[in-house]
């Protein structure tokens, strides 16, 4: 490809970009509005606080909120994973203490 070529690709991507950016800050605002339609209930199903969508409208209009709040839901579920406490085995028992207690 000639640089003239390239000079006008970039130019023509540079504009298309421009030219899409209010369809993607529609789709981006709705995307918003489904979640902020759902109550705290919901949210917490999804990981997400109110908060969490407070957060989100200091992005970019035309940035997406959902990659942002995923990225959210992922780090409050690590979050409660560390903050479970560990598992602790139960007593066991030898098959032979189990057969002699029932007396087979």
């Amino acid at each position: 490809m000639t640089k003239l070529r390239r000079i006008a690709a970039e130019v023509f991507a540079w504009g298309a970009r421009f030219a899409l950016w209010p369809a993607r800050v529609a789709q981006a605002r709705a995307a918003f509005a489904q979640l902020a339609a759902m109550d705290a209930r919901e949210l917490a199903d999804i990981g997400l606080a109110a908060q969490d969508l407070r957060d989100a409208t200091a992005l970019a209009l035309d940035e997406d909120p959902t990659r942002a709040l995923a990225a959210r839901a992922a780090e409050a579920r690590i979050r409660a994973l560390e903050r479970r406490p560990a598992a602790r085995p139960g007593p066991r028992r030898s098959r032979e203490r189990a057969l002699a207690r029932t007396g087979s």
